[in-house]
């Protein structure tokens, strides 16, 4: 029962395996068990099924997936390989009684050589030692499971196999010969190539040595010498020799090298041994060095130089510290004189000298005498009483590479002696020189100690003794100049000082500033202040360097680093006024403000002032109406909000300074009118660029209020420009200007008033001389007549020296009620004239000067109509005409007879011009006699404007020649006509270029007159794009200015009242 259930149970786990299919628990395996294999060999497959009996099985063997062998019962397979049967291997099982439940193994994969190996053999050594063996081994590269064989073979003799464990793959052998062995392994037995052979040597108990046949511990370049090779013990034994060496000769092969002139490319180290036969030699010998060294050069030295009267010196000469050689002794009484031996080879190193000279030895050894280098030759010298001292120029303790230096020899007591010296060096070396002193370019190999002494010429080897050591100290590295600051913040209108300074501190330094660009020219002293050497004082902010100088030519250190000098200092607070004007007036309105900059901080301000007032503690202190109690000074500082212990120093003292009001300045031009000219305004005041606007008035006189009163200009009210042009004056004119700025704004003084003159008459007011001529005599009579609509007069007069001022001896108190007035002139009265009306008119202008020539010119004060008769006079001081009087026109004779006048029946444009007159030698001063076209005549007119046309023209080419050269810088000044140099300057006549149709009319003035073509630019016409150009005539005269002013008098127009003027 039991068993049928077990058979029952046996059928369903069978049944169960049949319906997996087959397993991979098989395995296959190799014998032998290597993986790499060659052609020829032979292997066996054994498939183990690992389940049940072998006989329980059918098996079948594949390569590469296609069957080799299909189902059998051996479960193994051999098979001879070749080079195509690598690849993988399985082998597969087939239960026996099914046909389906199979079992397959793992691959095996075999890599097959085509080639058959070769053994290799190695040994640990060549050559067996004496009494030793050598290990050889063999092998096969990249397989294993292989035994060996080895084979031994002698000269005159068969290879014989050498018997030994086969399964080690190495042998020692104790006996020399040529060794060889293979590799051998399988079933049938697959045998590899023999290996190479390898010769085994045996070393025989002689012992060799490599020897010196000369005795010498050194060999010199140039010396004949044996090398030997000796072997212990074989003396009945013919040797063969080898040699080997690390020098780039080739010894020979016997015993002896014989070398006959020693080099240093037998330098190196040699070796030899002796060979019996091909297997028995000798050990190689220990190594012998050789070394070949220069020729040697024997040491003289002399127990002293210096032989002292009937002493001697003792000299040696050594060549190393070797007894071989013998030695040769040489003197020479002078350089040129011949050698002569005083001793020849005597092992004896030292002798006896009792003369000066020049000494040198050599040494010599060997057969043939090989000689060394001659000794250096060692002077013995005899000493003199005279003292040699050396000293440095300039004697600084330390100089730097590059300085020129002195270094001098003084022979003291020397007299007439002609002397050579002699110098030792910091270099060691000495020599003989003609100069007694030695120049220095330095560098540091020139530091260290010098010394001299003299030499007699006459007396050769007459010597002072050596002189004391000075010591010259060089510094490689140039020195670098050091700047220091007392302080880096420039105060306002102080100074900061500045210090400079050479690092190591040494003597003899001048120091060189400089500031913005390494490039730039050193400052000079008339832009610092020299404080000291090396120490100046800046009020300019900016980078400054600074170096030192020294010697001559000039040794310069290297640059200092810069320094900064700003006049700013972060968070450094500042007073600052606004407006910024640099001069604030009395009742303006101004604001002072506290400026901390940098970061964003709120602040507390604080103030300290000199005034009588305390600003707030605010930013800003305004001041609505500024007067003299708020001049002195200002300072504030910041303190923090957030940390009130916190606060910025006090800032730089900003003074405020209140000045009264001024007073601007106003020029006019012309000064003398054309008809129908243009007038230019210019109003100067001090600082033009802070905001001012400017005002224009014309004055009118007020004889009942002894004043003027002002009359605002059309479009004359708070112009940006300071100039205003005035177009179509014909009469006589006085104008003002004043200043404005600010909000609310504020006014300064009017001007002092300027006239603009018309030399012509005019109906409404008047004036006249009588003697009508612009020259007088000086303390002449002369007769003013004021004509027109008026009952009262003032008389005015300007002065050459700029004064103006009422004739108070004209009326009371300077106010006429009739028309004349007679005035004496004196040096004092030389002045342009005109009168004043009631009706507030102003006349013409003349002319009247006085002289204290002996001859004047009779000329008329006013122009003279075109096509009137005139007549022209020479008028003298005392006496009459005796001899001829000859007139002058621009310079060239017109007239010379004994006629006392220049008649003129028409005159015409052509005849105006300057005049004069000469008698007996004395001239009359020049006067200008303008003449005015006529209007009633179209010839006239076509002729003048002919004549205007040519003016102009000339006028044009002449301010095109100015301007030309102003524009290069420069002021064109032509000397028109002069007797004499001219001092003194009269009025001045313009006209512009638009009056191209105007002639010039120039002022007739006393003295010498030289006449000077000007051209110049017209004053600031507030930015017009024409350019204009005006052509003055300066009369000049040749008359000393006048020492003394004239007499104080009173003028209207000193003092004006301003409420009287219209406008602001």
């Amino acid at each position: 029962m039991g068993l049928t259930v077990l058979s029952v149970l046996s059928l369903f786990v069978l049944n169960i395996t049949f319906l997996c299919g087959h397993a991979q628990d098989a395995e296959l395996s190799l014998k032998p068990n290597v993986s790499h294999l060659f052609a020829g060999e032979s292997v066996t497959f054994i498939c183990d099924m690992r389940e049940g009996n072998a006989t329980d099985w059918l098996y079948k063997f594949n390569w590469n997936d296609q069957e080799m062998v299909h189902f059998t019962k051996s479960s193994s397979y051999s098979l001879y390989l070749t080079a195509e049967l690598s690849g993988n291997y399985q082998c597969i099982g087939r239960h026996n009684g099914s046909t389906t439940f199979t079992k397959q193994s793992n691959n095996l994969t075999l890599s097959i050589s085509a080639l058959r190996p070769t053994a290799t053999i190695t040994a640990d050594k060549t050559t067996i030692p004496v009494g030793g063996s050598v290990t050889l081994t063999c092998s096969v590269q990249g397989s294993a499971g292989w035994t060996y064989d080895w084979f031994r073979q002698i000269p005159d003799s068969r290879e014989v196999v050498i018997d030994t464990n086969s399964l080690q793959n190495f042998v020692s052998v104790s006996d020399e010969g040529i060794y060889r062995c293979r590799g051998r392994r399988g079933n049938p037995v697959f045998f590899t190539n023999l290996s190479k052979v390898y010769h085994i040597q045996k070393t025989l108990s002689n012992r060799a040595f490599v020897t010196l046949q000369q005795n010498w511990t050194q060999i010199f370049s140039g010396e004949m010498i044996t090398i030997k090779c000796e072997i212990q013990g074989g003396e009945n034994t013919e040797w063969q020799y080898e040699w080997r060496t690390t020098s780039s000769k080739t010894p020979p092969t016997h015993s002896e090298y014989n070398i006959s002139r020693a080099s240093f490319s037998y330098n190196g180290q040699y070796w030899c041994k002796g060979r019996r036969d091909v297997f028995f030699s000798t050990a190689w010998s220990d190594a012998f060095t050789l070394k070949v060294s220069n020729k040697p050069r024997p040491t003289i030295t002399a127990e002293r130089r210096t032989i002292p009267a009937g002493g001697n010196a003792t000299l040696s000469c050594s060549v190393g510290s070797y007894n071989e050689w013998k030695y040769f002794w040489f003197r020479r009484a002078s350089v040129f004189s011949e050698i002569q031996v005083i001793r020849n080879k005597e092992p004896d190193q030292m002798i006896t000298v009792t003369q000066g000279g020049i000494y040198y030895c050599k040494g010599g050894r060997g057969n043939p005498v090989f000689f060394t280098e001659d000794s250096d030759p060692i002077t013995i010298e005899k000493r003199v009483s005279n003292k040699a001292v050396v000293s440095l120029e300039p004697s600084w303790p330390l100089i730097f590479s590059g300085e020129k230096i002195t270094v001098r020899c003084q022979i003291s007591l020397g007299g007439s002696t002609e002397w050579e010296y002699e110098w030792s060096k910091p270099d060691s070396s000495t020599g003989l020189a003609n100069n007694a002193s030695i120049n220095l370019n330095a560098s540091v190999i020139n530091s260290g100690s010098y010394r001299c002494m003299g030499k007699n010429k006459q007396e050769l080897y007459s010597v002072t003794e050596w002189s004391d050591v000075i010591t010259l100290t060089v510094s490689g590295n140039r020195p670098k100049s050091s700047i220091s600051a007392d302080s880096r913040v420039l105060p306002e209108g102080d100074t900061v000082t500045l210090t400079c300074s050479v690092t190591p501190s040494t003597p003899g330094w001048s120091y060189y500033w400089y500031r913005g660009k390494k490039t730039s020219e050193p400052l000079t002293m008339a832009e610092v202040v020299l404080h000291s050497d090396g120490q100046i004082g800046v009020s300019q902010e900016g980078d400054y360097w600074c170096r030192g100088g020294r010697g001559n030519p000039v040794y310069y250190t290297d640059y200092s680093d810069v320094i900064s000098i700003k006049k700013t200092v972060r968070n450094g607070p500042a007073v600052t006024l606004h407006p910024n004007w640099p001069e604030v007036y009395s009742r303006e309105t101004i604001t002072l403000k506290c400026e901390i900059p940098g970061e964003d901080t709120e602040w507390d301000y604080e103030w300290a002032t000199s005034s009588s007032h305390q600003p707030p503690n605010q930013n800003e202190y305004k001041i609505n109406s500024v007067s003299e109690s708020h001049h002195g000074h200002y300072w504030c500082k910041g303190r923090m909000r957030s940390a009130q212990q916190n606060s910025t120093m006090w800032s730089a003292s900003f003074q405020l300074k209140i000045v009264y009001k001024r007073r601007p300045v106003l020029t006019v031009s012309p000064s003398w009118l054309s008809p129908g000219a243009s007038v230019t305004l210019n109003c100067e005041v001090e600082h033009p660029s802070a905001g001012w606007s400017f005002y224009w008035y014309k004055a009118v006189p007020d004889l009942s209020e002894k004043s003027s009163s002002y009359e605002l200009l059309p479009d004359g009210s708070g112009t940006a420009q300071d100039s205003y042009i005035i177009h179509g004056q014909t009469h006589t004119a006085a104008y003002v200007c004043r200043a404005g700025r600010g909000d609310p704004e504020y006014h300064t003084d009017h001007s002092q008033p300027k006239f603009v003159w018309s030399a012509d008459l005019n109906s409404a007011a008047s004036l006249t001389v009588s003697p009508n001529s612009v020259q007088h005599f000086i303390y002449d009579s002369v007769t003013l007549n004021c004509s027109g609509n008026s009952s009262q007069w003032r008389v005015m007069t300007f002065t050459q020296r700029g004064y103006l001022r009422k004739l108070l001896e004209c009326g009371n108190g300077g106010i006429m009620t009739k028309s004349t007035c007679n005035i004496d002139l004196d040096q004092y009265r030389d002045a342009v004239y005109w009168c004043e009306s009631e009706s507030g008119q102003f006349s013409n202008g003349i002319n009247i000067t006085s002289h204290v020539t002996g001859v004047i010119l009779v000329s008329p004060v006013h122009p003279v109509n075109e096509g009137d008769s005139v007549a022209l006079g020479c008028k003298l001081r005392t006496g009459n005409f005796n001899s001829t009087v000859a007139f002058y026109k621009n310079g060239k004779l017109i007239q010379n007879d004994d006629r006392e006048k220049l008649n003129i029946p028409a005159v015409s444009k052509s005849d105006e011009g300057f005049y004069k007159c000469e008698y007996s030698g004395h001239e009359s001063p020049e006067s200008w006699m303008s003449v005015k076209g006529s209007r009633s005549s179209p010839s006239v007119s076509l002729i003048t404007g002919l004549v205007s046309g040519v003016s102009l023209i000339l006028l044009l080419s002449l301010l095109l020649c100015c301007w030309h050269k102003k524009s290069k810088g420069t002021l064109c000044i032509r000397p028109a006509q002069s007797q004499e140099t001219s001092q003194t300057a009269a009025t001045v006549q313009t006209m512009s270029q638009d009056e191209n149709q105007q002639q010039i009319y120039s002022s007739l003035v006393h003295g010498d007159m030289n006449v000077y073509e000007s051209c110049r630019p017209s004053e600031n016409t507030g930015g017009r794009t024409d350019d204009y150009r005006n052509i003055s005539l300066q009369l000049r005269s040749v008359e000393q200015r006048r020492k003394c002013d004239d007499p104080e008098e009173t003028s209207d127009y000193h003092n004006v009242d301003p409420n009287s003027a219209t406008g602001p």
